[in-house]
């Protein structure tokens, strides 16, 4: 065909308004039954544009054509109803007088807080106070100059964090802030550092109380956690998944429980033994076979004393503390062998005396440790699922890259509803095209 030829020819295909892809597209349901048949009604009548998958129809008389909502620049209501219902005094008119320098005011500042550069700003000064936190150690009151500098730079941070607190009071308002869980927590943080810096002026900073609560100021870098959306998805997910994790934690102390009955009645009272009090060596079986005979050498006035393992099973209790450092791999071999060593009670271990107990704490590590390690790697893991669920898509996608990603799979999925028709005398036009076409290039180059 001779357009094909014709770099310059452009042809442009309308999409219809029901077939866009670009609409809804946070669902991951795409079109049903029913949008399938109503497509192919529309089918059906007279179509002005034949490559298009559905015809664009007029819209009826008194249809509005639809309108995406675009996104509010400005503030919600700063109380909730009820409170203005029962508050005559917030009930104000943002039209007219101070109601409409009210509401200026609180555009004006929710530009300022929803601004980039203002929340690159306020991530800065968080990281930087927290810098300013890492330099105070034991020698700080040695260090005069640091110390000064560090008090003014509390005070800094402090205010910086205190006009951010309220330039988002007056833009969000009470009610969108106080049902924020990370406004919250930044609300707490900015009143530790406020609290602390009043006691700092009035002479108060030694007291117990307020230094405990100076303690509090650690707890600053998590204020960079609501900046970042990746961090606040790892935080929810990690929340989300408390319940099922006392879940896995009530299976884990049933299996611990078990393992530390069994624990008691194996080693209840066996891990005492007689040692020499001066060089910390525990006494052979030869020089020292039972307890009657340490207490006789504890008599003689000799250095001998009959000591019990600081971790032993004892009881459930201590049986559960045992366990506990076992699963983790924390001194767990002093434990072991002390078990495996292990005779009777008041009888002085001996070495690998009891060697099938090793056997107990192989089986526990396997189910104890490794069983339920896994157990609360796959809630965690399964939680992260469901937030992806419930988000669509990526987690870590911002929503420029969900909605794109969102399109192509809608695009990919989509197949022609109606296929282009023929143009007419096609096949006659497809019969001389072989013939016509040198004859009309030897007319071009004449």
């Amino acid at each position: 065909m001779s357009f094909i030829n014709n770099p310059s020819l452009t042809v442009t295909v309308p999409i219809a308004v029901g077939e866009s892809d670009f609409e809804n597209l946070n669902t991951e349901e795409f079109s049903s039954e029913s949008d399938m048949e109503e497509s192919k009604e529309k089918l059906n009548a007279t179509s002005s544009s034949e490559g298009s998958t559905v015809d664009i129809g007029a819209p009826a008389e008194g249809e509005q054509p639809e309108v995406e909502p675009e996104e509010s620049l400005e503030p919600e209501a700063c109380f909730t109803e009820d409170c203005v219902r029962k508050f005559k005094c917030c009930q104000i008119s943002i039209e007219e007088g101070k109601g409409k320098l009210w509401w200026n005011l609180r555009k004006t500042c929710y530009k300022i807080v929803e601004h980039n550069w203002f929340e690159t700003f306020i991530v800065f000064m968080i990281l930087l106070s927290s810098g300013a936190l890492a330099f105070e150690d034991i020698y700080i009151e040695q260090r005069k100059t640091i110390k000064t500098m560090l008090e003014y730079a509390d005070k800094v941070f402090t205010y910086i964090f205190i006009l951010e607190m309220l330039l988002k009071w007056v833009a969000y308002g009470f009610q969108m802030y106080f049902t924020n869980a990370w406004c919250w927590l930044d609300f707490l943080i900015v009143d530790v550092s406020l609290v602390s810096l009043t006691a700092n002026a009035l002479g108060y900073s030694e007291l117990g109380a307020i230094k405990s609560l100076r303690t509090l100021r650690a707890l600053r870098p998590l204020r960079a956690l609501s900046r970042f959306e990746g961090m606040r998805v790892v935080v929810n997910a990690l929340l989300g998944a408390i319940p099922s994790i006392m879940n896995v934690l009530l299976v884990c102390l049933i299996f611990w429980l078990i393992f530390s009955i069994m624990g008691v009645n194996l080693f209840a009272g066996k891990f005492y033994h007689c040692i020499n009090y001066t060089t910390g060596e525990m006494f052979d079986v030869s020089v020292v076979n039972n307890y009657s005979e340490c207490k006789a050498l504890i008599e003689s006035n000799q250095t001998a004393r009959w000591k019990n393992v600081k971790v032993n099973f004892d009881n459930v209790g201590l049986g559960y503390l045992s366990l506990l450092q076992v699963a983790t791999f924390k001194g767990w071999m002093d434990i072991m062998y002390a078990a495996v060593d292990s005779r009777n009670v008041e009888l002085q271990p001996k070495y690998e005396d009891n060697l099938y107990m090793y056997l107990y704490f192989v089986i526990f590590i396997i189910f104890g440790s490794f069983f339920t390690l896994n157990l609360f790697i796959g809630v965690i893991i399964d939680n992260f699922n469901q937030q992806k669920k419930k988000i669509s898509q990526d987690i870590f996608m911002t929503e420029e890259q969900k909605k794109y990603y969102n399109a192509m799979k809608k695009l990919g999925s989509k197949k022609p509803q109606k296929p282009i028709p023929r143009p007419l005398l096609g096949c006659f036009r497809e019969l001389l095209a072989g013939r016509v076409e040198p004859f009309r290039r030897r007319a071009v180059h004449m």
